[in-house]
């Protein structure tokens, strides 16, 4: 398991062996009540189990290296690099426009496949936690993590590492209902498209409202030994994200 600085969950995997890594974001985790952390915990775990092509070994493992070949040749010149750094540059983005392409036409068929385990996770993430927890974790990710991302990228360089998880959460629980349900709506006019694996979240909730799992298999639980056990952890997370931003602000 790792804890990074996104707003956001995955499941990943790595090496040769396609060992599965549990990555958390803070700032998702900081938003979330006991339950929607049960829930969001299900939900990507899930995917080990519930036949999203992504986590195989051998479309995996492509995916995985044609994202890295995507990196290697994308196009990197800064002001200062010379002349011969653009045209080096240049011909490394023209080598990998063909890498582009088929990383775009992989992602095409495997659309169907990925719009399905994701629905497939939403229920298995259900049955351990219940419908409510479900249906309260995508309004979560509806109405308040916008508020969460938008603070990292306005405060990262305002707010010390010590003071920025406190000032997130004032942030995100500060947001009017008014603004809240602006953006429930819409998020009800998203449509679906081919670019992407994960199924609108209105579509989402409805599959999920209509699953019988009203009761969770897990009880609420007390998050206070986790989250004493992250303190260590979670202030480095905060000053990644500051670095990260002093990298951004000066490249």
């Amino acid at each position: 398991m790792a804890i990074s600085g996104e707003t956001n969950a995955s499941l990943r995997t790595y090496g040769w062996r396609r060992r599965p890594v549990l990555e958390i974001g803070y700032p998702m985790w900081l938003i979330l009540t006991p339950q929607e952390r049960i829930v969001l915990l299900a939900h990507e775990l899930a995917h080990a189990s519930n036949g999203d092509a992504r986590h195989s070994f051998i479309v995996g493992s492509a995916l995985h290296s044609l994202t890295v070949l995507i990196d290697v040749t994308a196009f990197d010149w800064r002001e200062g690099d010379g002349l011969a750094r653009p045209v080096a540059e240049s011909l490394l983005a023209v080598l990998g426009l063909p890498i582009r392409g088929l990383t775009l036409a992989m992602g095409l068929l495997l659309f169907r496949s990925s719009q399905r385990a994701e629905y497939r996770a939403d229920e298995l993430a259900a049955h351990v936690a219940g419908t409510p927890a479900m249906t309260a974790l995508f309004d979560t990710t509806t109405t308040t993590a916008p508020s969460a991302i938008r603070f990292l990228e306005a405060s990262a360089l305002t707010v010390t590492p010590e003071d920025l998880w406190t000032a997130l959460r004032s942030a995100t629980t500060t947001v009017p209902p008014s603004e809240r349900e602006r953006r429930r709506r819409a998020a009800r006019l998203e449509e679906l498209r081919v670019d992407i694996t994960h199924p609108p979240t209105y579509l989402r909730i409805e599959a999920v409202k209509a699953l019988p799992y009203t009761k969770g298999r897990i009880p609420n639980s007390d998050m206070s030994a986790i989250d004493k056990e992250l303190e260590t952890v979670v202030l480095r997370v905060a000053q990644s994200i500051r670095e990260n931003a002093q990298s951004a602000l000066y490249s």
